[in-house]
């Protein structure tokens, strides 16, 4: 009974060694489940950058004197035409000499008067005679603010009855003739690059659809002072739906760098310890053996993240896991989802 009893425990202990063992080299070689894309070079020649979305010319609309505003006729979002009155202001003071004022008073309206006539023969325009009203209204003790241009008022920033002090906004205006154009921070290199006319793709991602054509109409000629950045303008195309204050990308077809950088485009997920333009990629060999590989970036757009140092066209990246693996683990690549 003894020596049964002995070979019964001999068996199970092989049993058990033969079966742990076996559960061991299955963890080991399955690995995390990730996913993975093959990177690939994108447009080296383009420039892509971010900013908003406004009129070139927006002046801020003010009184030239201190005083109580009696009127404000338009609001946020109103079209207004060149020479159309905005607002009023009684001035708190009109002159410091009562006996001057009354005169200057009787000269605008005489020259008024007499710009009347002519302009009933046909001799002065309609310009003309609203600038000898406007002349007149001013020695009342009274301002008027009309439109210098054709627009739209993008913000109202006073009310009636409020006191200003004399250039203090009180409206400000976005000329629609001016056209509706992007301005984009880009670097030093990229802003050498560029020229006038360059021909560039406008993406608004509230607006979706296809990117609007566009093109470079200003260069800055100093960087930015906090920032070394330059700014460029793209006057957009087509502006139907853009509105002053929205975020667009800009895609500029620019001249190759002096000294060409490969650019590859992989996934937004994919890198890791992302800091300024350094980050962490882990990329898997032919044998499914995930190596962590630090890259040098240029920038984020939507369609991922611009490496210019670190890989190279075809490699694969994980996409996703990325997180739960370790360096030189084999890794299980999960089937591409349709």
């Amino acid at each position: 009974m003894f020596g049964r009893s002995l070979v019964v425990l001999i068996v199970c202990a092989a049993l058990a060694a033969c079966g742990g063992g076996g559960a061991a080299d299955s963890s080991v070689a399955g690995g995390p489940l990730v996913e993975v894309v093959t990177v690939a070079a994108a447009g080296a020649g383009d420039v892509r950058a971010s900013g908003m979305v406004g009129y070139r010319r927006e002046p801020p609309l003010s009184f030239t004197s201190p005083g109580v505003v009696g009127a404000i006729y338009v609001d946020a979002g109103d079209q207004v035409r060149r020479g159309q009155r905005l607002a009023t202001l009684r001035r708190i003071s009109v002159g410091a000499n009562a006996g001057e004022a009354e005169m200057a008073q009787a000269n605008a309206e005489r020259d008024l008067a007499r710009t009347q006539a002519l302009f009933d023969a046909g001799f002065v325009s309609q310009a003309r005679l609203d600038d000898g009203r406007l002349a007149v209204e001013r020695t009342r003790g009274a301002s008027v603010l009309t439109a210098p241009a054709d627009g739209i008022i993008l913000r109202r920033d006073g009310e009636p009855a409020q006191t200003v002090a004399a250039g203090q906004a009180i409206l400000v205006l976005g000329e629609t003739a001016s056209h509706l154009i992007v301005r984009a921070p880009t670097s030093p290199g990229e802003a050498a690059r560029l020229k006038l006319g360059d021909s560039a793709r406008v993406h608004v991602s509230e607006l979706g659809g296809e990117p609007r054509a566009g093109r470079v109409t200003r260069i800055a000629a100093q960087g930015d002072r906090a920032t070394g950045a330059f700014e460029v303008e793209v006057e957009v195309t087509d502006p139907r739906g853009l509105r002053s204050g929205m975020v667009a990308s800009v895609e500029i077809a620019a001249a190759p760098a002096a000294r060409a950088e490969i650019v590859i485009l992989t996934p937004t997920l994919s890198l890791l310890d992302a800091r300024a333009d350094q980050g962490i990629v882990f990329v898997v060999d032919a044998e499914s053996v995930a190596r962590r590989r630090s890259v040098r970036t240029a920038g984020i757009t939507q369609e991922g993240v611009l490496v210019v140092e670190g890989l190279a066209s075809g490699e694969r990246v994980i996409s996703a896991g990325a997180a739960y693996v370790r360096d030189g683990e084999s890794v299980r690549i999960a089937a591409p989802t349709r």
